[in-house]
């Protein structure tokens, strides 16, 4: 299973990080009660399990259940940050009141990438269980579909990212004078969806390549590069998620836009 005993501190420390950072989301949904943050919340709560479990492979590396445990969770879990960044498109549409600039409608945007998404997780899930089972057939099936499950993650992501990218140079062409503060919330919207997809894709990237080079390969068999490359992006990804967490609308625009976002993620405004 491991090529290595999994480093009893570094677990620790990341088990403790996530916690803190989980538990700092469910404040926030708490205080803003936005359907969003439940996807940050068990994404945080997969990486929590997952880094505890690699404690118990510490004390074991040999038994099965942490071991699968671990990697599955690890595995899924930034799926669900994913489905946050994809509601994002859809509010930015909806702030720059915009429909027409986009060749998604801003329901539908959300509906077709979330649905890649569960797509995407039940078929990492899957080859990820295959691969923690006993049978060396089954393993070696397991991890080609968790292949595919990561390249068709990427693969939507790209998409997304090219749909994001549409959007924004229709509105820069078409952008009306007169409404700063409209074109700044769309705007700080897509910075903010920017930042936290390149994180998020550069860790699906990472993960494809691991997996496509096989488990005698360096990136499996070295623990330092599953901090580096996962667990560092996503620690990253929380903490922007929680500094740019959504806040009341204070305009009028935003309010509207908050009424009908069908528990979107809620507008960021930095005033």
């Amino acid at each position: 299973m491991y090529r290595y005993t999994p480093i009893l501190p570094l677990a620790t420390l990341f088990l403790a990080l996530f916690s803190i950072l989980t538990l700092l989301h469910v404040y926030t949904y708490i205080r803003h009660r936005k359907t969003s943050i439940i996807y940050v919340i068990l994404g945080g709560m997969c990486e929590i399990a997952g880094f505890a479990a690699r404690i118990g492979s510490h004390y074991d590396n040999t038994a099965w259940a942490p071991f699968i445990v671990q990697g599955t969770l690890l595995l899924v879990g930034p799926l669900f940050f994913a489905a946050t960044v994809y509601m994002m498109l859809g509010r930015a549409i909806r702030l720059a009141d915009a429909s027409s600039a986009s060749r998604i409608s801003p329901r539908w945007c959300t509906r077709i990438f979330v649905a890649a998404d569960v797509s995407t997780l039940t078929v990492q899930g899957l080859g990820a269980s295959l691969m923690g089972t006993m049978k060396l057939s089954l393993a070696l099936v397991g991890e080609k579909v968790v292949i595919a499950g990561l390249a068709l993650q990427v693969a939507t992501f790209i998409v997304f990212l090219i749909a994001a990218v549409d959007f924004h140079v229709h509105m820069n062409r078409t952008s009306r004078t007169g409404n700063d503060a409209e074109n700044e919330a769309w705007k700080k919207m897509l910075h903010i969806l920017y930042a936290l997809s390149t994180i998020i894709l550069f860790r699906c990237v990472f993960r494809l390549i691991e997996y496509a080079m096989g488990n005698a390969a360096y990136l499996i068999s070295h623990e330092w590069t599953l901090y580096a490359f996962d667990g560092v992006p996503m620690l990253a990804v929380l903490v922007l998620l929680f500094v740019w967490r959504p806040k009341e609308a204070s305009t009028g625009v935003t309010r509207k836009v908050s009424e009908s976002s069908d528990g979107e993620m809620g507008v960021v405004n930095s005033r």
